[in-house]
C-alpha cells in the first residue's frame, strides 16, 4: 500500500513541477522571461550596387562609307588600309573623262538623299511629339561638324552625323520607332556630307576626299560600286547582352571600364542599346570567341555601346579587349541587411527585430530595393545606428522578452601592436 502510495505522489508531483515549468518557461507564458541572442549587429549606411560584367571591344563611333561608280572613274588610290586621313585629304584620283559622269551620279543621289531627308525628319518630329505628350525623354544623336576648303578658298561646311549607334530609351511603344528613324537620318546625313565633299572638287583636278577625321578601315578595289571605308577617330566600347539581360540595362547606366591601355579604372556611360537583334559581323564574332555562351536562339544577342566619360589617354587599336562592370542597380546611403535574419521575407517585403531602449525585441517591417552578396538592401527599415537582432524564438513570444547578449570583443591589431615602439607601452604603464 505505502509504495503505491508514494508512487502516485511521485507522479503528481513531477507532473505539478513539469506543469508549473511549462506555465513560467513556456513560449506563451506571461511571465517575464530573459532570451539569449548570439547575433546582433549594429546598422550602419553605404552605398551598394549590382553590377553586369561583360568583355567589351574598341569600336570606331562611327564610319563612312564612300562609293566610286566603276573602274573607268577610278584612276588611282591614294591611301591603304591602316592610313590615317583628315577632313579634305585625297582618297583617290579620278579620271578626268569620266568625272563628269560621276559627278551626275553624285548630283542624282543627292537628291533623291535630301527628298528621303526630309520624309525622315518629318516622321520623326511627328514620333517625338507624340511621345512627349505621353512623357519621357527624347534622345539626340551627337554630331560631327567638319569643314574643308576647296581650291577656290571656299570653305564648305557639312555635318556628318558618324553616329551608327542611336540611344534608344526603354520608356514606351514610339521608342523603336523614334530610333529606326534616327538611324535613318544619321546615314541620310553621312551620305550628304560625303556627296557635298565630293562635288565640291574642281573638274580639272577631281578625286575623291575624306568627310571626317579617320583612319582607312576597308578598301574595296575589286566589285563595283568600289567603295572606301573610314573609321572615325572618336572610339566607344562595343559589347552584346542576350535577350533575358536586355531588359537589365538602359541608356546612362554608368561602366567601369578597365583593360589594357587603360591605366586604373575609366568610367563610362552606355549610350545605346539596340532593340533589334544583331547582325552578323566580325565584332560579334570576335565577341563570342571572348564570352562564349550556349545560346540555343542565335537572334538573342543585342549590341550595346559604351563612351568613355573622359578620352582615354593611351592608344588603343580597334578590336582590342576591354572588361566592363555595368552598375544596373545602385542605393547611396542605404542599409543592408543578410536575408537570413529576415523573416517573412517575400523578396520585397519582410520584418526584422530590433532593440527597444528598454532592453526588449521590436518588430520592425523592412522593404527591400535589391539583394547584393546575400544582403537585402532596404528602402524601409531601420536607420543607421539601430541594433537588430538575429534570433528565431523572439518570433515565438506572445510578449517581447528581455534580451541578453554577449559582450561585443575586437582582435588586437597584432601589426599595429608590434610596430608601436616599446617607450609608449611604459608611458602608458606609468600614466595610470
Amino acid at each position: 500500500m505505502n509504495r503505491f502510495f508514494f508512487v502516485g505522489l511521485s507522479i503528481a508531483v513531477i507532473a505539478f513541477l513539469t506543469a508549473n515549468t511549462l506555465l513560467m518557461f513556456g513560449e506563451k507564458s506571461i511571465l517575464p522571461k530573459s532570451v539569449y541572442v548570439g547575433e546582433y549587429q549594429q546598422t550602419y549606411a553605404r552605398t551598394y550596387d549590382t553590377h553586369l560584367f561583360k568583355e567589351a571591344l574598341t569600336a570606331p563611333q562611327g564610319t563612312v562609307e564612300i562609293y566610286v561608280q566603276d573602274h573607268e572613274a577610278l584612276q588611282q588610290w591614294m591611301v591603304n588600309e591602316g592610313d590615317s586621313v583628315t577632313a579634305g585629304s585625297e582618297l583617290a584620283s579620278l579620271n578626268e573623262a569620266e568625272s563628269e559622269e560621276q559627278r551626275k551620279v553624285w548630283e542624282t543621289q543627292k537628291t533623291a538623299l535630301e527628298s528621303q531627308r526630309t520624309e525622315v525628319q518629318s516622321s520623326l518630329t511627328a514620333l517625338q511629339q507624340a511621345r512627349a505628350a505621353q512623357g519621357g525623354p527624347v534622345s539626340q544623336d551627337k554630331a560631327d561638324n567638319s569643314e574643308i576648303t576647296n581650291e577656290d578658298d571656299e570653305t564648305i561646311k557639312f555635318d556628318v552625323n558618324v553616329s551608327v549607334g542611336v540611344a534608344v530609351p526603354q520608356d514606351g511603344s514610339y521608342a523603336a520607332g523614334i530610333a529606326q528613324a534616327e538611324q535613318q537620318l544619321a546615314s541620310i546625313e553621312s551620305q550628304l556630307a560625303v556627296l557635298d565633299a565630293q562635288l565640291s572638287q574642281s573638274l580639272s583636278n577631281p578625286s575623291v576626299i575624306s568627310p571626317v577625321d579617320g583612319t582607312v578601315s576597308k578598301i574595296n578595289r575589286d566589285t563595283e560600286p568600289l567603295s572606301i571605308e573610314i573609321y572615325s577617330n572618336e572610339k566607344i566600347f562595343l559589347s552584346y547582352v542576350l535577350a533575358d539581360e536586355w531588359p537589365l540595362v538602359e541608356v546612362s547606366d554608368q561602366v567601369d571600364i578597365e583593360g589594357q591601355g587603360i591605366e586604373g579604372i575609366a568610367t563610362g556611360t552606355v549610350i545605346s542599346v539596340s532593340e533589334m537583334p544583331a547582325e552578323e559581323s566580325k565584332w560579334l564574332v570576335a565577341y563570342h570567341q571572348l564570352d562564349p555562351k550556349e545560346q540555343t536562339n542565335p537572334l538573342a544577342y543585342y549590341e550595346i555601346r559604351i563612351a568613355a566619360d573622359a578620352p582615354v589617354e593611351s592608344k588603343m587599336p580597334f578590336g582590342s579587349n576591354v572588361n566592363t562592370a555595368i552598375a544596373l542597380e545602385t542605393a547611396e546611403d542605404a542599409v543592408a541587411l543578410p536575408i537570413n535574419w529576415l523573416f517573412d521575407y517575400d523578396g520585397s517585403a519582410g520584418k526584422t527585430h530590433t532593440l527597444n531602449i528598454n532592453g526588449r525585441p521590436d518588430v520592425l517591417p523592412v522593404a527591400t530595393n535589391f539583394e547584393v552578396s546575400g544582403k537585402a538592401v532596404l528602402t524601409e527599415g531601420p536607420e543607421a545606428g539601430i541594433l537588430v537582432l538575429n534570433e528565431e524564438k523572439l518570433e515565438n513570444f506572445t510578449a517581447p522578452p528581455k534580451v541578453f547578449m554577449p559582450f561585443p570583443n575586437r582582435q588586437p591589431n597584432f601589426d599595429y601592436a608590434k610596430n608601436t615602439n616599446w617607450r609608449a607601452y611604459v608611458e602608458y604603464v606609468l600614466a595610470r
